[in-house]
């Protein structure tokens, strides 16, 4: 990513900072396993974040498909990103649009806390609650990988919420993937309906991101909400982006909380499960299987 840039002149315009977040607290070590499972932490874990954020500007040849970068170049553009997680996205755009300002917000500080450019502030937060900003603030508002994180009723508030944070005029976008894959072997097929079964199991819609762009349309003051889709194929026959994808869903199968949580789920012993993982690397080699990125984007209207 290049030395952080952080000796900016320009003074971070004030913004309402949220209170800190009290994180729900588990009586049973099952649970809080469960819990850090679908919001994990890891060095692993924020590694792949970041190399999977490189990857998606690689396919889509951008890191952002809305038409800000003249605003963006020109200074003064408030950014949010809703959910940053470890900050690759933000922690790129500030660094590249030195005169604007940006703001992340997640419920677990994985972010860098100490080196940042000037231009970037972090505030830990429950995004299920209120955003704690004025209305009609940003003017860009971004929330990516998301889709299995949130209920639906949730989603219907959050998505609200982007409307209302975003100025008249502004743009809002979404990235995600869909859940499904196009050409699956039988191995890699067992394994994600694996990770979909614990998905539901959590209320969560494994298939919003097929629907997205319509809930979006039923916020009001939104412009048409245009979709935008990228595939790769994982392995092998997908040449190096391919692998890299590869790469990625080795590592995710092989953490440790990944083959505790699947393995139960599937019904099998843990060395079962990372037999599985293995004959994995033969089964890409064989198929051409696809995975399928999207990205919907709008510009938020005047209100009638």
């Amino acid at each position: 990513m290049g030395n952080i840039k952080s000796h900016l002149k320009h003074k971070r315009p004030s913004i309402k900072k949220i209170p800190e977040f009290d994180q729900i607290e588990s009586d049973k070590e099952r649970n809080e396993k469960l819990i850090d499972y679908y919001l994990s932490t890891s060095i692993d874990s924020i590694d792949r974040l970041h190399i999977y954020h490189f990857l998606r500007a690689y396919i889509f040849q951008s890191s952002f498909s809305s038409p800000v970068e003249d605003k963006l170049i020109e200074g003064g553009c408030k950014v949010l990103d809703v959910g940053c997680g470890a900050a690759t996205w933000l922690l790129d755009l500030s660094n590249k649009y030195e005169n604007s300002y940006f703001y992340g917000v997640d419920i677990k500080p994985i972010y860098p806390q100490e080196i940042k450019p000037n231009n970037l502030e972090f505030i830990e937060a429950d995004v299920t609650n209120r955003l704690s900003f004025h209305d009609n603030e940003f003017d860009f508002t971004h929330l990516e990988n998301m889709s299995f994180v949130f209920t639906p009723d949730q989603w219907d508030f959050i998505l609200s919420e982007l409307v209302r944070v975003t100025k008249p005029g502004g743009y809002i976008e979404i990235s995600d993937r869909r859940n499904g894959y196009i050409g699956e072997g039988p191995i890699f097929r067992k394994l994600t309906d694996a990770i979909w079964s614990t998905y539901s199991k959590r209320n969560i819609d494994v298939k919003l991101v097929y629907k997205l762009d319509s809930k979006f349309e039923l916020q009001p003051n939104i412009g048409k909400v245009h979709r935008i889709e990228k595939d790769l194929i994982i392995g092998p026959n997908g040449d190096k982006i391919g692998l890299v994808f590869q790469d990625l869903t080795f590592s995710y199968h092989k953490s440790e909380l990944s083959i505790m949580v699947l393995s139960e789920e599937m019904g099998i012993s843990e060395e079962e499960y990372k037999n599985m993982v293995e004959n994995l690397v033969e089964e890409f080699k064989q198929t051409s299987t696809e995975s399928v990125h999207v990205r919907f984007w709008t510009q938020k209207q005047l209100s009638e």
